[in-house]
Order: structure tokens, then sequence, then C-alpha cells
């Protein structure tokens, strides 16, 4: 597909020059800009592949060479395995990091590189179709005697809810039965609301494919995931637990680690749990295991296997970086210093946020343009990462994630303080963007008591009210300056018809004149 260009570009290159290794990159963003500089740390050729819309972006410009899609849809870009796997056979690249979302988690993608003999960094196709289906692996989980949460059997069409037992209680989260986000998600309080969302998302062809299936929703719970490393030797590593409950339309928002939710006993129950699942499904490589934890008790939820925007937070922890982690692993090299299992004890109360291209003053509608002006300010513990700079574009055609935010100290309170100073130092104009809410969001007390429940923004944090607030404020304001200025003039004009009065006035201005 992109003969032409890549012919061109051979040809300008020093034959008598060492071939270094080459990695392709098909994504966008934070996470290519990641790739990009861990990859030529250690020597690599880093060739992004990209859409027409990101051919601006920032890794565009730090990339060693970059090569465009045809189009900028998603079903011809990121997600077109096709011309994803004749890119990297003609570019004879020898690896290919997949970064996260897109098409990371496909098995399909695995297989097809190993056909060609390329290394894809991620786990081997067969772990990715179990970990896939999520009913398929809480069976198994199940199996290892690991507790999951109440979930129904996979169903295509409009669901019979004589086969779900009665102890299945509302509410539900209703969800597809493979794939990974969350954006697809949603949850019902009834049964009519539940078959009113079910035949809505069974209009989508792939739901209509695969299934969906629904679940208990513990809304008070707190969703905690386990980071972990396994070689192929079978040497675990675990990272401390990252608590991310805190979500909007099921995507994490503010997350924190480690979690003072739980228990130290059931923080080694969740490590234990972690083990067992992923020894049974043979899993090599990075992934997170997900837990919903409520009144103390754990239930497994899902796997997700590959690099995360949290994995930030799992490096800080470790003082390392985890795509060259991933890269070893996926050559067969050991975990170095891990024999058996271990599990990282944190020095650091860390945080992360994520800061979108949305207004939160409109509904969270996605903002799109020329960023005018970009400033921050950071210090030792503040981390920004993100793909902005100042006449960056930010496209409506994709998610509007800008970049995570991160901050850490050796106790939780000096961390919340610094993250809400850090975010007071970014400045960001001519796109909206979610500032207002994060800074809303980290003066709440209960977040700052730790009561991070996974309905957090609904029952502790309602944003829409200091929206209607503000919207007072202004409107008092602009009737206060209204009256003011009628005021003003009403003084004025008195003071003219007094100067008027004053003797000689008319003599004053008729010598002006």
């Amino acid at each position: 597909m992109l003969l032409c260009e890549v012919a061109s570009l051979r040809s300008t290159r020093n034959t008598g020059e060492k071939m270094k290794k080459k990695v392709l990159i098909p994504n966008r963003g934070v996470v290519a800009l990641d790739i990009i500089d861990s990859f030529k740390s250690i020597g690599f050729e880093t060739i992004l592949l990209h859409s027409p819309e990101d051919s601006n972006s920032l890794a565009v410009k730090l990339a060693d060479r970059s090569f465009k899609f045809f189009s900028s849809r998603l079903e011809d870009s990121y997600n077109d395995l096709e011309s994803i796997m004749d890119t990297a056979n003609e570019l004879e690249v020898d690896y290919i990091h997949p970064g996260y979302g897109f098409m990371a988690e496909e098995p399909e993608f695995s297989r097809e590189c190993k056909k060609h003999g390329i290394k894809f960094i991620g786990p081997e196709p067969g772990v990715l179709e179990v970990v896939k289906d999520k009913v398929q692996l809480k069976k198994i989980a199940a199996e290892q005697g690991v507790e999951t949460l109440k979930y129904s059997g996979p169903f295509k069409r409009p669901l019979d809810f004589g086969s779900i037992p009665n102890d299945f209680k509302f509410p539900w989260i209703i969800k597809p039965l493979k794939g990974f986000g969350g954006r697809r998600l949603r949850v019902v309080e009834y049964k009519k609301e539940a078959q009113e969302q079910i035949n809505e998302m069974l209009k989508r062809k792939q739901h209509q494919k695969e299934g969906l299936f629904v679940e208990e929703f513990f809304p008070f719970g707190h969703h905690i995931e386990i980071p972990f490393f396994r070689d192929v030797y079978g040497n675990i590593l675990f990272l401390p637990e990252i608590e991310s409950s805190i979500q909007r339309r099921f995507q994490k928002i503010f997350q924190e680690s480690p979690s003072i939710n739980i228990s130290e006993e059931l923080r080694q129950s969740l490590y234990l749990d972690s083990q067992k699942i992923i020894e049974a499904i043979h899993y090599i490589g990075l992934g997170y295991v997900e837990f919903i934890v409520d009144n103390d008790c754990a239930y497994f939820s899902e796997i997700n296997p590959s690099f995360q925007i949290n994995t930030l937070m799992s490096e800080i922890h470790i003082i390392s970086n985890f795509i060259k982690k991933q890269f070893a692993i996926s050559n067969g090299e050991l975990l170095h210093h891990v024999e058996g299992v271990e599990i990282v004890k944190p020095k650091h109360s860390v945080m992360l946020v994520s800061l979108m291209a949305e207004n939160p003053f409109d509904n969270f509608q996605p903002s799109s343009g020329t960023v005018t002006e970009f400033y921050k300010y950071s210090t030792i513990r503040n981390i920004f990462k993100t793909h902005l700079y100042t006449g960056a574009q930010m496209s409506p055609l994709y998610d509007p994630y800008i970049g995570k935010i991160c901050t850490f100290s050796s106790h939780r309170a000096n961390t919340i303080k610094d993250m809400r100073n850090f975010l007071g130092n970014i400045i960001i104009k001519g796109v909206k963007t979610n500032l207002p809410f994060l800074r809303h969001l980290l003066t709440r007390d209960p977040l700052t008591r730790g009561e991070t429940i996974i309905d957090f923004l609904n029952l502790k944090c309602d944003f829409t009210k200091r929206k209607k607030a503000e919207e007072d404020i202004r409107i008092a304001g602009a009737l206060l300056s209204a009256a003011f200025h009628i005021e003003n003039k009403k003084k004025n004009y008195k003071a003219k018809l007094e100067k008027m009065k004053q003797p000689g006035f008319f003599n004053r201005l008729l010598n002006r004149l």
C-alpha cells in the first residue's frame, strides 16, 4: 500500500550504515510518544503509522520515519489490520508495539504478526482470545476458586428474564461479551430499562455477532486493578494496586495507588487470586487483573492485557520503563531480580488524572480546534505527559484524550495538595478542556477522605450543581454591572449639569473653540 513512499525513503538511506532494528507503531497521541521515546533510547528505528488527520502531530515530528494511512476513518486507519500488516511487511519491521486501544488487544493482530515473523509486543494470540471473552474468563476464574461478580450467560437477542437467577438483584451493568473499553457499557435499574438498553445495543452488528451479557453493579464499591508482569519462566512481579473507581461514562478520570479502601489482608488475597488466574491461562507479559471490592469482599471482573494510561503510576513505584520491560519479556528474558512471586511494597502515594478536550460546562461535549496557547509549570513531583503543543490540532474524529497528569509524594494528603497546585499551573487556550472539572474534583471532601466509590460523580460530586451556581453568579454579576453603569451615567449627567451652572462656563467653552 505504501510501496512508492517506502522506496523513495529507502533510496536515501546510507547503505554503509549499520541497519537498526525497526519497530512499527500503529497508534497516536501520548502512547505513541511513549513508545517512540522508549525504543529510541535502546537504539531502534521508530516508524509511526498515522492517519492524515494526525499529520501534524507531535508523534509524527518525533518518530524517525512516518507513513500515512489513506484515510482518517478508524476502519481505514488505526483499526485497519490489513493495511498495518502490509506496511509492516513492506518495511520489514522486526517488532510491532500496538500501544493501547484500537487493535492492541485483538487476538488476530497478534496472530498475524506471528504468521509473518514479526514480534508482537503483547500477549500470545491464544491468551488474548481467552481474555477477550469475559464470560469464559469468569468461568476459568471460578474454577480456580476465585469469587466473581454474578453474571448472565451470553445472549444475542432480547433477554429472557426467566433465565436470570432470583438473587441477581438490580442495578445491572450490560456489557459486550468481547472487546475492551467502557464507552459501550450501560447501567440499568429495572427490567424495562434493561430491555430498552439491550435492544438499543443489539442494533450494532458487532453485538449481534458476538453477543452481550449482564452482571451485577456495585455503585458503592471500589474498582481495584492489580498490575503485573509474568515472564516465560513463570516468575511474577506484582505492583501496588491501583484504585480507579472515579469514572465518567466508564472512562477513568481519577486514579490513585495504593488504595486506602482495602485492608492488608484483602490486598494479599487479591494478589493470590490474580496469581491463580494468570497462571491458569499461561499469561506472559504486562497485564492488569480487575476486581470490584464491596464491603471488604473482592469479586473478579476481567483482565486488561495491554499497556494502559495508568501504567505510569506503576512505573513511578519502581522507577522503571514498562515499555522496555515489555520488550525484554517478549524476547524471552527473565524479570530482573525476580524469582517466583515478588510483591512490590509502595513507598509513595501516586495519583493520576486524565485531561480531556471536553467542555465540562456543556455536558462534557468534545472540543476540537487549534491550541493557541499552552503553558505549564511542574515540580519534581509532577509529571504531565501530553501530545499538546501551541499550534497542535485537536481532531473531532478521535477520542478527546489530551494527556495524563501525575503527582506523587510520601503522604496522600501531600499528593492531593500537589495535584491541586499542578492543575492550577496549566494554561490551555483554543480548545475547551476538563481542567475546571478536575480542579473542582480535587477539592471535594469525600475524595480527601478516600470515599472514592464507583458512583462517586453522581453521589458525591455533582458538577452540574456547580455549573448552575456559576451561571447564577455570572448572571448576578452582569445585572450588578449593568446597574452600576446606569447609575454611573446618571451621576455623570448630574455632574455635567452642575458644571454648566458654574459662573463663566460658557465663556470658557467659547474660548476653546
